[in-house]
């Protein structure tokens, strides 16, 4: 009797697994049905509706992009319009081809475009424990999957980062930092106290940022919001380099731009690194980062690499 007991509700078991593993299937399809008709918000509530599925790369693929369609990201005219262009020269073509994307216009903290995006990176990166790393994709979810989470987190992460830089660097439509139209009228990201990052925005390596120029206010260091905002600025850089450092994307025609890309953001690690910024350059999550800005050394450090990298990168 209780082996047929135990029979029994192994198979109820196996019933249920079935059935909710295929509740998910139904409802990726769904979404993805959705999303052909730019249908975000039910695309996200279906599948949300299935129940969260941290261990299903593809579902988390899927809801990723239902939170990039709320942001008007369309996936296939980024890389014809905005990725086939970027230049990748130097890191200043770079930042400054960031700048202009056609999604990169931002005239507002957190806006709605922006948390999306940052809803689907989170989504992605977030998918393993401790702080974001492709390496742990790849060890939960196997190369394949891994890899391609990896190239739209990288994308997710570009996109912000322009929009990051094009609001705070107040840039105007050719990407010179300085010149928007937006208020506040600022020429630094941020106001500068650190003795380093003063040092360097006086030898005029920072372009239209001088000393007596001021940053942009939300960029305030002595506040809980100014550091949740200075990290984020960092760790969609940080996790570029993390992403970059472990896919070969040469053999793609749409995706090789990214590698040679690759090659140049390299360079801003070097520099970091040499400045004294080495941790601060390998810090990927953004709640490590924010509470590693309770000390004055680390909020220092900050300062400097957004001069050193930043300011003097987007002239």
């Amino acid at each position: 009797m209780k082996k047929i007991l135990v029979i029994f509700i192994l198979s109820l078991y196996g019933s249920c697994a079935q059935n909710s593993a295929e509740k998910t299937a139904s409802s990726i399809d769904l979404a993805l049905t959705y999303l052909s008709d730019d249908k975000c918000s039910q695309a996200i509530d279906v599948l949300e509706d299935a129940g969260y599925q941290s261990d299903n790369a593809i579902y988390l693929q899927v809801l990723a992009s239902a939170y990039s369609c709320k942001a008007g990201l369309n996936e296939v005219s980024f890389l014809i319009t905005d990725l086939a262009v970027l230049n990748t020269t130097s890191i200043e073509t770079i930042l400054t081809s960031l700048v202009t994307m056609s999604l990169s216009d931002e005239s507002t903290v957190d806006s709605d475009e922006y948390s999306a995006i940052k809803s689907g990176i989170n989504i992605l990166l977030g998918s393993t424990s401790g702080a974001p790393s492709h390496t742990a994709r790849v060890d939960k979810f196997g190369p394949r999957k891994a890899g391609d989470m990896g190239v739209q987190a990288l994308i997710l992460n570009l996109i912000n980062l322009g929009k990051f830089l094009n609001l705070y660097g107040n840039v105007n439509a050719s990407g010179v930092k300085g010149a928007g139209a937006n208020s506040p009228d600022n020429s630094c990201l941020m106001n500068y106290t650190d003795s380093r990052a003063v040092t360097l925005i006086s030898s005029g390596a920072a372009g239209s940022c001088t000393v007596n120029n001021g940053g942009h206010p939300s960029l305030d260091r002595s506040t809980s919001d100014g550091k949740r905002l200075l990290c984020e600025g960092l760790v969609l850089l940080t996790n570029v380099f993390d992403i970059l450092d472990e896919l070969d994307l040469s053999a793609s025609s749409e995706l090789n731009v990214l590698e040679a890309m690759s090659t140049q953001i390299e360079t801003i690690r070097t520099t970091a690194t040499v400045a004294g910024l080495g941790t601060l350059i390998t810090q990927t999550s953004q709640s490590d980062c924010e509470t590693s800005m309770s000390t004055s050394t680390n909020l220092d450090d900050m300062e400097y690499f957004y001069s050193l990298i930043y300011e003097a990168g987007l002239l």
